[in-house]
C-alpha cells in the first residue's frame, strides 16, 4: 500500500541500505544491547502529574528509538479486567486505513525532507524496528517514508501498521494474529514480580533466524556499500558545515559600529529632508521622511544592544534630535503631538483604506521657540483651534445641543430618550436586546423611512441607503470582526448601559479603544438609572447630561398591601407555603390497659416555629391574615394564585375598575410565562371577551410580538406576560398597571461543573424602579410588587455585572478571534476587570478541551468555530458534533438540561417511589440518556393527550413541567444558533424532529450519544473500582477514581449502584459529607479515544493510553488507528471553517467515524 518515494530516494535508499547492512552485522550485540536498556524500570507519574510530565517527552520524541519492554510494568501493565480491550471489525479496520492513506495522499502528509541524517540514527531507528521483528524490505520502505521527511520511530511504527497487511506484522501489532494465537501472548506482571525475576530474553521466530543467516560473501559486500555510502554523506556533511561555518563567519565580520555611524548619517540627512518639507507643507514628503526615520531609529536602537557595540559613538538624544529654529506657522501652535500620533495611528491596511491620509501635526518644541505658555495652555490652544466649536444649527432649540459635538457622552434620563436622539443623527451603530431592537423600530420608520434599518442575529431589514441601523450588542461585535474601526459609522449609541452584560463591557473596551485612533466617532451612552460618575470617569471624564422625564406619577403598593386588600388567604396545604416553618417534636405518650398496666408509645406532632412576632413592627397595622401570609408565604416562588386574585380584583375594585389600561406583568422566563398562560387560558373568570392575553418573548415571531404593542377595542382589558425585556428594552404604551414578581434570570457560574446556567434571583433596586416606570407613560400608573417593602430594602442598588460572577472562556474566544492580544492584557482595561485567577481558569480550560494552542494565545479550528456559539465552550463542542454526527436534536436537549435543572422532582416523604419511577425510565446507565427518555415521553403525551395527558405524565414520573418547558425553550434556541453558525445537521438518526418522540433509541444511536457527550464533558470522567459482592442482593455503593482521587456517585443517580468495569463520565462534582458525581454515564473506549485527551500508543505493551492515566488494551494498529482519526477530525473542521457552507452530509471521514462509534456494541 505504501511503495516507495521514487522522488526522494537516492540519498535516503542508500543510508537505509547502509544502516541495514550495519545492523546485520552486528545483529546479536545490538539486540542484547537493545534487551538491556530495556530491562530498566521505568517509574509511571501518578495521574495527576501525567498530563504535566508528558509534554516534554513528546518534544524529545524524535532522538528516542527504544520503548519500555513487554515485561516492564507500570500501571496498566498488570493486565486485569479493569484495563479494557479495543476491538474493530476487520473489514471496517480495512476500511478505515483506505481512508487514513487516502487523506494523507490527498494532503501530501509527509513533512518535510530532512537533510541532517547521520548513519548513526539510521543504525539505530533499524534495529529498534528490528527489534519488533518486521521484515527488511518492510523496515527500508518505512524508514524512506517517514524517516526522511523528519519522522521519527513512532512516525515509522505507525508507518508499518497502517500500510502492511495483518499477516505482515509482527506479534501483538495485528488484532488477527491475536486471535489465531491467543495463548502465546505474553502475560505482564507486576512490578513486584518483575523485581524478583530476571526476565528471558524473548525467542526469536524462525522468520528473524532465516532472515539473519545470510552468506558471509554477501554481508561482507554489505559492509562495503555500507562504508562507501557514509563516507559519501561525510563529505556532503562537511560541505554543509564549510558553508554554514563561512556564513557565520561573516557574520562574526560584520562590525556594528561601522553600521551605526553610516545610520546616524543617514538619520541626520533625513531629518534635514523631513524640515524642508515641511516648511513646503508638502505632506506626502514628510510623511515619507517620518517613515524613513523610525527605520532608522529601530536599526539603530537594535545595534545599540550587540555585545561588541561602542557606548561612546552612541547619539544622545540632544544629538540625535537635531536642533533646528522652528519656524512659526499661521494656524499652528509650537506643541509636539507625537504622543497623540501613536495612539490614533492605524495600521498599514487600514490607512490604504481610507480615502485621504490623516492631518497629523508633528510640532517641534524647542527652546528657541519658547514662548512662557505652560503645555497644558498649547493643549488647551490647539483643542480650541481644532475641535467643532457649536452644534449643528438645526438642532439648536435641543436643550442639550451644547454637547452634542463631544465625542463621548452619559445621558442619564428618566423618559424615552431612544425615541429623540437616533432622529437627529444620520449614521448610527445601535446597541439593544434582540426583541428591543426589532420594536423600538416601529417607532421611528414612519418618520425615517428607508433611512432606518434594524438587525437581529437571524433577521435583517437594511440597505444601501440605511443610514439608522438597530441592532444587538452581538451583531455590533461581529461588525467589528469585519470592520475593527467601524469605518462607516459616525455615531454610536449603547442603550440601557446599566445592564452590564459581559458583551456590553466587552463592547466598551474595544470603543474606548476606537476613539483613540478615530477623532470623528461619537459615543452616546445611555441609562435612566446608570451611575453617571463611574462611567464619565472612565471615558476620561466626559460630559454627563441628565433630561428630566414626561412620566406620570406611580403609586406602589407592596406585597402587604395587596394581601390586605385582595383578602388572600394562604392555606397551609398551599405550594406557595414554606413547609420548612413547621417542625415536629417527639412526645411520649402514656397508655394505661384495663389491667392496670402502662405502655408508652413515641408520637410526632407538628410544632410552628414561627410567630407574628418575627415579623417587623412596621407590619403589626395589618390584619392576622396578612402577617400570616407574609410569616409563611415562600419568598422565593412566584404566587401565581395571588397574580390571579389581583388581576380580578382589578376590575370589582371601585378604585380600579373604570381605569383603562393594559396590565404587564414581569416573570423570569418562558416557563414561567406559559404557566400563568395557562393558568389565565383554563380559569373561567378570564373566560370573556373583558381579557385580551398576550405572552411576550424573544422566540414568538415579530408579528406576535406586535400584538402586544396594538391598543385593544374599548373595554377589553390587554393582559401582558413579559420578562425583563419590557423593563427599558421595549415600551408597552397603554401600560396602567405593572405587576412585578421582582424574579429575573441571571448567569451564575458553578465551580463543581466549570459550567454556567441561568439561576432564578431576585432583581437590583435600579431594575425594580424601572419596572415601576413603565407603568407612568400615558397616565398615572400603578405598580403592585410581589414582595414585601422590607425585602425590596434589601435589594442590592445594581446587579453585580455579568463579566464579575460568569466564566470568561466566551469572552476569551472572542479577544482571540478578533486578534486582540492576550485576554489577560485585554480584560484588564475593562470597566470592572476581573480577577487574573479567573481569566487563566478560563485559557487553561480552553487548552483542555482543544480550543487554544498550548503555547500561545491562538485559536485552534475547533476555538474558531466555538467562538461562533454564544455558550459555554463545553456545550458548544457538544452541539458541534452533535451537528456533524447528525445527532443535534437529542444533543441539543441534553445540552439544555445541563444550562437548567433536571425536570425529575423528589417530593417529601415520596423519595421511594420518586426513585421508582425515575428507575423505570433509566436508560443504557446514563443519567443524560434517562432524561432524554423522559423528555421523549413527555413531548408523546403532549403530542397525543393534549394538557390533561402531559399533566397526567408528569405526576406519574415526578416530572417538573415548568422545568420541562424551559429545557424545550433552552433547546430550540441552541438549534437555532448552531444553524446560525453555519452547521445544518444531517439525518444520521431515523425520522425527522418532528416524529421523533414517538420512536426510542436503537444502541446505534446511544453509542453516537454517549459519543458526544464525551466530547462535550471531557475530562469529567472517572475509572468505575469494580466491587464484586458476596450477597448478591447486596447493593454497593458505586465508588469512582478521577483523576483528583476518590468519590461516589450521588445517591439520585440511575448509576449509584452500578458494580462493572469501565469508565463514567459525569457533569459536576460535589463535596457534602463525601464528594460526590452527579449525572453520570457510562461511557465505551471509543468515546474516550475519539474525543478524549491526548493519546499515546505504547507500542511493546499494545496499550493505548490518554492522558497518561486512562488506559486500554489494543494491538498496534488499531491504537495507531485512533491516533490517525483524531488527526482527521481536526482537518474536517479546518476544512469547514475555511467554507463556512461546505456541507458535511457526505463527507467520507465522518461517515466512516460514525460507522466506527455505532458498530462498537457489536464487536
Amino acid at each position: 500500500m505504501g511503495g516507495k518515494n521514487k522522488k526522494h530516494k537516492a540519498p535516503g535508499a542508500a543510508a537505509v541500505r547502509a544502516a541495514v547492512s550495519a545492523s546485520r552485522a552486528k545483529s546479536a550485540e545490538a539486540g542484547a544491547a537493545v534487551e538491556a536498556q530495556n530491562k530498566k524500570p521505568v517509574a509511571r507519574q501518578p495521574p495527576a502529574a501525567a498530563a504535566s510530565n508528558r509534554e516534554p517527552r513528546v518534544k524529545q520524541g524524535p532522538k528516542i528509538y527504544s520503548f519500555n519492554s513487554a515485561n516492564d510494568s507500570g500501571g496498566p501493565a498488570n493486565m486485569d479486567k479493569s484495563i479494557l480491550k479495543v476491538v474493530i471489525n476487520n473489514k471496517l479496520e480495512q476500511k478505515i486505513i483506505g481512508v487514513i492513506n487516502e487523506h494523507k495522499k490527498q494532503n501530501n502528509d509527509k513533512g518535510v525532507i530532512s537533510g541532517r541524517l547521520t548513519a548513526k540514527k539510521l543504525q539505530d531507528l533499524y534495529m529498534a524496528l528490528q527489534a519488533f521483528s518486521f521484515k527488511t524490505k518492510d523496515i527500508e520502505d518505512a524508514m524512506t517514508n517517514t524517516l526522511l521527511h523528519g519522522g521519527d520511530l513512532h512516525s515509522a511504527l505507525d508507518w508499518l501498521c497502517l500500510n502492511l497487511s495483518d499477516d505482515a506484522l509482527p506479534e501483538g501489532f495485528s488484532q488477527e494474529f491475536e486471535e489465531q494465537q491467543p495463548k502465546n501472548r505474553p502475560k505482564f506482571q507486576s512490578p513486584q514480580i518483575q523485581a524478583t525475576m530476571s526476565p528471558p530474553l524473548q525467542p526469536k521466530t524462525k522468520k528473524q533466524q532465516e532472515d539473519r543467516k545470510i552468506k558471509p560473501k554477501e554481508e561482507k559486500e554489505l559492509e562495503v556499500n555500507m562504508k562507501e555510502w557514509i563516507l559519501r554523506y561525510a563529505e556532503q556533511q562537511n560541505e554543509e558545515e564549510k558553508s554554514e561555518t563561512s556564513k557565520s563567519l561573516e557574520e562574526e565580520k560584520f562590525d556594528p559600529n561601522e553600521r551605526y555611524l553610516q545610520l546616524a548619517a543617514k538619520l541626520l540627512d533625513i531629518k534635514e529632508q523631513a524640515a524642508t518639507f515641511k516648511l513646503e507643507k508638502n505632506r506626502q514628503g514628510q510623511k515619507e521622511a517620518q517613515e524613513k526615520i523610525r527605520k532608522f531609529q529601530r536599526e539603530m536602537k537594535t545595534l545599540e544592544d550587540h555585545p561588541v557595540f561602542n557606548p561612546a559613538i552612541k547619539i544622545s538624544n540632544q544629538q540625535n534630535e537635531r536642533k533646528k529654529p522652528s519656524v512659526a506657522v499661521e494656524g499652528e501652535s509650537a506643541l509636539n503631538f507625537n504622543l497623540f500620533e501613536k495612539s490614533t495611528a492605524a495600521t498599514e491596511e487600514e490607512k490604504e483604506k481610507k480615502k485621504e491620509p490623516h492631518d497629523v501635526r508633528n510640532f517641534d518644541y524647542t527652546a528657541r521657540s519658547w514662548t512662557g505658555k505652560s503645555p497644558k495652555q498649547f493643549l488647551i490652544d490647539w483643542v480650541r483651534k481644532n475641535l467643532p466649536k457649536s452644534p449643528n444649527p438645526s438642532f439648536e432649540k435641543v436643550p442639550v445641543g451644547r454637547y452634542w459635538k463631544c465625542r463621548v457622552r452619559v445621558v442619564k434620563s428618566e423618559d424615552d430618550v431612544l425615541a429623540v436622539c437616533p432622529t437627529i443623527l444620520t449614521e448610527d451603530g445601535m446597541q439593544a436586546q434582540h426583541l428591543g431592537a426589532t420594536l423600538a423600530l416601529y417607532r421611528l420608520v414612519k418618520g425615517q423611512n428607508s433611512l432606518c434599518g434594524y438587525q437581529i442575529r437571524m433577521e435583517s431589514r437594511a440597505s444601501e441607503s440605511t443610514r439608522l441601523l438597530y441592532c444587538t450588542t452581538g451583531v455590533l461585535l461581529r461588525k467589528l470582526q469585519e470592520d475593527g474601526l467601524l469605518t462607516n459609522v459616525s455615531h454610536v449609541i449603547v442603550d440601557e448601559v446599566h445592564e452590564r452584560s459581559v458583551q456590553s463591557d466587552f463592547l466598551l473596551i474595544i470603543l474606548k479603544e476606537i476613539l483613540q485612533k478615530r477623532s470623528d466617532l461619537h459615543l452616546i451612552l445611555m441609562s435612566a438609572t446608570v451611575d453617571s460618575e463611574k462611567f464619565s470617569t472612565y471615558f476620561t471624564h466626559c460630559p454627563i447630561l441628565r433630561i428630566s422625564g414626561r412620566s406620570y406619577p406611580v403609586e406602589v403598593f407592596h406585597l402587604e398591601d395587596i394581601i390586605e386588600e385582595t383578602g388572600f388567604v394562604l392555606e397551609k396545604d398551599s405550594e406557595y407555603c414554606q413547609k420548612f416553618l413547621e417542625e415536629e417534636e417527639e412526645i411520649t405518650i402514656n397508655v394505661t390497659s384495663k389491667a392496670g398496666g402502662i405502655k408508652k408509645y413515641q408520637e410526632y406532632i407538628p410544632v410552628q416555629t414561627g410567630t407574628s412576632a418575627d415579623l417587623n413592627p412596621f407590619y403589626q397595622k395589618y390584619s392576622n391574615r396578612t402577617q400570616h401570609a407574609i410569616l409563611y408565604m415562600n419568598p422565593h416562588k412566584i404566587n401565581l394564585d395571588l397574580i390571579l386574585e389581583l388581576l380580578t380584583y382589578l376590575d370589582r375594585s371601585p378604585q380600579f375598575k373604570n381605569v383603562e389600561g393594559a396590565v404587564l406583568i414581569f416573570l423570569p422566563g418562558l416557563a414561567h410565562i406559559q404557566q400563568l398562560y395557562d393558568l389565565l387560558s383554563t380559569d373561567r373568570r378570564f373566560f370573556s371577551e373583558r381579557y385580551k392575553v398576550i405572552a411576550l418573548h424573544s422566540i414568538l415571531s415579530t408579528q406576535d410580538q406586535a400584538a402586544a404593542f396594538t391598543l385593544p377595542p374599548q373595554g377589553v382589558r390587554k393582559i401582558v406576560l413579559a420578562t425583563n425585556i419590557a423593563e427599558t428594552g421595549i415600551t408597552i404604551p397603554d401600560v396602567v398597571f405593572v405587576i412585578d414578581t421582582g424574579r429575573t434570570k441571571e448567569n451564575k457560574y458553578h465551580e463543581s461543573s466549570q459550567m454556567s446556567s441561568l439561576v432564578e434571583t431576585f432583581v437590583s433596586k435600579a431594575s425594580a424602579l424601572q419596572r415601576q416606570g413603565r407603568a407612568g407613560r400615558v397616565r398615572d400608573g400603578f405598580c403592585f410588587r410581589m414582595y414585601t417593602r422590607e425585602r425590596f430594602e434589601g435589594f442590592m442598588d445594581y446587579s453585580v455585572p455579568e463579566i464579575l460572577r460568569v466564566p470568561l472562556e466566551e469572552l476569551c474566544l472572542h479577544i482571540m478571534k478578533c486578534n486582540l492580544g492576550s485576554p489577560e492584557d485585554f480584560l484588564s482595561k475593562a470597566l470592572d476587570p476581573p480577577q487574573l485567577q479567573v481569566i487563566s481558569n478560563a485559557m487553561h480550560l480552553l487548552r483542555k478541551i482543544g480550543a487554544c494552542e498550548l503555547n500561545e494565545p491562538k485559536l485552534t479550528p475547533l476555538g474558531q468555530h466555538l467562538a461562533a456559539l454564544p455558550v459555554n465552550v463545553k456545550i458548544g463542542k457538544m452541539l458541534i458534533f452533535g451537528a456533524i454526527f447528525g445527532c443535534l436534536d437529542p444533543v441539543a436537549t441534553l445540552a439544555a438540561v445541563m444550562t437548567e435543572k433536571s425536570p425529575f422532582t423528589t417530593p417529601i416523604g415520596r423519595k421511594d417511589e420518586a426513585d421508582l419511577a425515575k428507575s423505570a425510565l433509566a436508560m443504557a446507565d446514563s443519567d443524560h440518556l434517562t432524561i432524554y427518555n423522559a423528555y421523549l415521553g413527555w413531548k408523546k403525551a403532549q403530542q397525543e393527550g393534549g394538557y390533561r395527558s402531559e399533566i397526567a405524565y408528569c405526576r406519574r414520573n415526578f416530572l417538573n413541567r415548568t422545568s420541562l418547558l424551559t429545557l424545550e425553550d433552552v433547546k430550540q434556541e441552541l438549534i437555532k444558533l448552531v444553524k446560525a453558525a453555519g452547521f445544518s445537521s444531517p439525518t444520521s438518526f431515523n425520522g425527522s424532529e418532528g416524529n421523533r418522540a414517538s420512536q426510542t433509541l436503537s444502541f446505534q444511536e446511544i453509542a453516537l450519544l454517549k459519543a458526544v457527550l464525551t466530547a462535550g464533558l471531557y475530562d469529567n470522567v472517572g475509572k468505575i473500582i469494580y466491587t464484586k459482592s458476596v450477597d448478591v442482593t447486596e447493593k454497593l455503593a458505586c465508588i469512582v477514581e478521577t483523576a483528583q482521587g476518590k468519590a461516589q456517585v450521588h445517591p439520585s443517580s440511575v448509576n449509584r449502584d452500578l458494580q462493572t468495569y469501565g469508565w463514567l463520565l459525569y457533569q459536576e462534582k460535589i463535596r457534602y459529607a463525601r464528594v460526590y458525581l452527579r449525572e453520570t454515564t457510562l461511557i465505551t473506549p471509543f468515546s474516550v479515544l475519539l474525543f478524549g485527551g491526548d493519546i499515546e500508543v505504547q507500542h511493546r505493551e499494545r496499550l493505548l493510553s490518554v492522558d497518561g492515566w486512562i488506559y486500554f488494551q489494543a494491538p498496534v494498529k488499531i491504537a495507531v488507528i485512533f491516533k490517525q482519526l483524531r488527526v482527521l477530525i481536526d482537518s474536517v473542521l479546518r476544512k469547514k471553517l475555511e467554507n463556512p457552507k461546505m456541507s458535511l452530509e457526505n463527507d467520507k471521514i465522518l461517515q466512516i467515524i460514525t460507522e466506527l462509534i455505532k458498530t462498537e456494541n457489536t464487536n
